[in-house]
């Protein structure tokens, strides 16, 4: 019997070293493939290693359209801040040349870090997509890094610590929102201290996550996650105790240049979540059959996630939300267009994306323990919203060309 039991206690010691090695590694070295593309390029030319030097690219190609188009604007929208009196959203308006009936907003920059590849997109939009022929009765406004903040200082949220993709709406309602979900995870999203890269809790993060999914479903924790919190204002997902000062800024905008059209469609711009180098469809859940009829129409031949998926979650405070409460006399069509880097739909990849933040956030508010922790974290962060891969850039780029063609003219001819 004593030599049954020690080789069962030998078993279950392999097994569980076994498990912690196999969740070590899979997590520690954990690096999605590429797209198998040729790189092209001619797209390499869109992106830039700065606020600064993207929002000067978006500059010089809205100027371009000034001089193919009539009745061109461009302007500039300063964004209040304590430490940086350079921060700008930016705008190019290119009115319907024939007859003023649609309107499309492309915005970028929502999450800060994110408008690397947001403004790439629009300066690729303005250098090859748009004709005289898209334009005849079709509006469109380009709308330059939502928040600079975030994208000067690599950070997804404002200068406040604000997911402004949380803060957006037309009611003060928004920021008495619960999240119960939350802040039973408050241990694992916001610890406490500088941030040590190598310590046990950082190198099995995994096996902390592991634990919440044996409790909860996957769907479940995301949700809880990623909704939005009003809560903890240090913490992920902060969506705010006010209003951030784009909303004023924004809503102004909007409201003026949606004055003269009917119907709107915006399109806003994130990269993160999905399947590496791919385009993902993913507006708030919509109930009204006609928008729903109406975006299928527009992204024919793409599949749109509807929300009905597990992969799928619910956010508050949204900002395309936002632009059809602010357009509510219009009729609106808001798509949420976000490009893959870290296969976030696995198991492996949501949990390591979820990390990422976690690391970059404990950082930004408690400090790193070393430089190299912070080089290490930053790295990583940046990664997985700007990779640098070229292939991963031809892809998303060659994709998003396509995908715009086919959207303006469907939407024109809606």
């Amino acid at each position: 019997m004593k030599k049954f039991l020690k080789i069962v206690a030998i078993v279950i010691a392999v097994l569980i070293v076994s498990v912690l090695g196999y969740t070590y590694i899979a997590f520690n070295s954990y690096s999605p493939a590429d797209p198998d593309v040729e790189i092209n390029q001619t797209v390499q030319q869109y992106f830039h290693n700065s606020y600064i030097d993207n929002r000067n690219a978006f500059k010089v190609q809205a100027n371009k359209i000034q001089t193919k188009f009539d009745s061109v604007q461009l302007f500039s929208r300063n964004v209040p801040s304590k430490i940086d009196n350079n921060l700008t959203i930016d705008f190019c308006y290119i009115p319907a040349q024939n007859k003023a009936e649609k309107l499309i907003i492309i915005t970028s920059g929502t999450h800060g870090v994110e408008g690397y590849v947001g403004s790439a997109v629009q300066q690729m939009f303005m250098n090859e997509i748009l004709t005289d022929e898209m334009l005849d009765d079709v509006g469109v406004l380009l709308v330059h890094s939502v928040n600079p903040f975030g994208f000067k200082y690599s950070r997804r949220v404002t200068e406040n610590n604000v997911d402004f993709n949380r803060n957006c709406d037309t009611e003060q309602t928004l920021f008495s929102s619960e999240n119960e979900g939350y802040g039973k995870l408050i241990g694992m999203l916001n610890p406490e201290g500088k941030v040590n890269s190598a310590s046990l809790k950082n190198r099995f993060f995994m096996l902390v996550a592991i634990n919440q999914l044996v409790r909860k479903s996957m769907a479940s924790l995301r949700q809880a996650i990623l909704q939005g919190q009003y809560e903890y204002p240090r913490g992920l997902y902060f969506g705010g105790t006010d209003f951030e000062p784009q909303i004023e800024i924004l809503g102004a905008v909007f409201k003026e240049y949606a004055t003269d059209y009917e119907t709107v469609f915006n399109i806003d711009l994130h990269t993160g979540y999905g399947s590496r180098g791919e385009a993902h469809l993913f507006p708030n859940p919509i109930d009204d059959k006609k928008i729903k009829l109406g975006l299928e129409n527009i992204f024919k031949g793409y599949e749109i996630n509807w929300g009905d998926s597990d992969d799928f979650y619910i956010i508050n405070g949204s900002f395309t939300d936002y632009i059809g409460k602010l357009l509510a006399n219009k009729t609106y069509y808001p798509m949420v267009l976000e490009f893959g880097t870290l296969n976030s739909q696995s198991t492996v990849g949501s949990i390591k994306s979820i990390h990422n933040m976690v690391l970059e956030n404990q950082g930004v508010q408690h400090g790193f323990k070393s430089a190299k922790d912070s080089l290490k974290i930053m790295h990583s962060f940046m990664e997985m919203y700007n990779p640098t891969s070229e292939k991963w850039r031809t892809k998303i780029m060659d994709d998003s060309e396509i995908m715009l063609r086919r959207a303006m003219k469907n939407y024109a001819d809606l």
